[in-house]
């Protein structure tokens, strides 16, 4: 095979590659980064959280990126950052668990 018609074929694998990655692997990446940030940008006081660190509890004030939660029986105030929300009402998000439990 001459080496000038295996150029095409080359590129056309490589470009195929491309893609497959963009859709593949960094386009579902993105769109679970826009969908936290949506997220924490509507927070608000009186909504029921879960933190990444597995904390349950209710929103008591938002002061740009620190969320005061009330949590437990004696209703202790905790200040977290907003970044650390990562579910409102105990429904959490598919993309942010990547591990299937049964």
């Amino acid at each position: 095979m001459n080496t000038g018609q295996a150029t095409p074929i080359y590129a056309a694998m490589l470009l195929i590659l491309l893609l497959l990655l963009f859709f593949g692997f960094l386009r579902p990446e993105a769109q679970a980064k826009k969908a936290k940030k949506s997220l924490q940008d509507s927070l608000k006081v009186g909504d029921r959280v879960f933190t990444q660190a597995g904390v349950h509890g209710v929103i008591t004030a938002v002061n740009g990126d620190l969320v005061l939660l009330e949590v437990g029986a004696a209703k202790t105030e905790l200040e977290v950052a907003r970044w650390a929300i990562l579910s409102i009402d105990g429904h959490q998000p598919e993309s942010a668990c990547p591990i299937n439990t049964p």
